[in-house]
């Protein structure tokens, strides 16, 4: 694997956690600029994650491109010894983690708000229509990071674009 085609599957982690945030900042702008009355500024929340969301494709569609603007071109034998499939599970683990850091104590917060709320009702039912879907975003986002955390062999290969293959078979390879 290539210093640039380490960088590419950075560049494509980034496209991940832009798509990510960005939809999350959107149903939680939405949600808020509809509680106060300021639905016309709903409109400026969605142009803003539509280009987030283009700027997170663009990335995810041309990592190599990126990479090789950010390091200078060097030659193919310039390898270092780690597996592709490694580095981009170790760096999918990674930003599951970091998004799990972020997104956790917001979850941990309405957990413990709905069950100090008196009434023998379920914990979504004490929150208000505004609540129920930020933290319906809320668990959306801390699912995706749990997939990259724990489900990072899967994502992978959508990654890299290679098919799985078994230790046998990388060994027959080369």
């Amino acid at each position: 694997m290539t210093p640039q085609q380490i960088v590419g599957l950075g560049v494509r982690l980034l496209a991940v956690w832009i798509a990510i945030r960005s939809v999350g900042i959107f149903i939680q702008n939405a949600t808020a600029f509809r509680a106060l009355d300021m639905a016309d500024k709903a409109f400026n929340t969605g142009v803003l994650t539509a280009w987030w969301l283009a700027v997170a494709l663009l990335l995810w569609l041309f990592p190599m491109w990126i990479a090789h603007k950010l390091i200078p071109r060097t030659r193919f034998e310039n390898k270092l010894n780690v597996e592709p499939m490694e580095v981009a599970r170790v760096g999918c683990c990674l930003l599951g983690l970091w998004l799990l850091v972020n997104h956790l104590g917001t979850m941990i917060w309405f957990l413990f708000k709905g069950a100090l709320t008196p009434g023998t009702s379920s914990v979504i039912r004490t929150f208000a229509p505004d609540e129920r879907l930020e933290f319906f975003a809320l668990s959306i986002q801390v699912a995706l990071a749990l997939f990259l955390t724990f489900g990072s062999a899967r994502f992978t290969i959508i990654a890299l674009r290679q098919p799985r293959t078994t230790s046998a078979e990388r060994e027959a390879a080369e």
